[in-house]
Parts: structure tokens; sequence; C-alpha cells
């Protein structure tokens, strides 16, 4: 089984692999909540998902 990898704790780094075209959300948040303390996972993704939002709205 492969090892996960350490996930950035930036959230514009985590926008970044959001807006990849295989992201999968939940998956990301599982994997930050194994890092750091689950709170903390949320709040980051929802900053993640606050600056993706921007970007694509930026971009259309």
């Amino acid at each position: 089984m492969p090892q996960p990898i350490a996930l950035p704790l930036v959230p514009a780094q985590l926008a970044d692999l959001l807006l990849a075209p295989a992201a999968d959300d939940n998956l990301l948040h599982q994997q930050l909540a194994a890092q750091v303390d689950p709170r903390d996972a949320r709040r980051l993704m929802a900053a993640a998902h606050g600056i993706a939002a921007d970007r694509l709205w930026a971009a259309a």
C-alpha cells in the first residue's frame, strides 16, 4: 500500500490541489485531518475552497 504524502498546509497550495482535474475533496480532507487537528483541517479546506472559487471566478 502506498504511503500517503504530506499535504501542504498553505491554503493557496491546497487550492491548487482542489483545482486539479481528478481532485477528490473528501480524500484531501481526510488526508489533511490525519496530518493536523480535524478542526484545523476544516479551516484550511474552507480557506482553500474560497481561494479556488476566486480563481475560477477570475478565469470565467
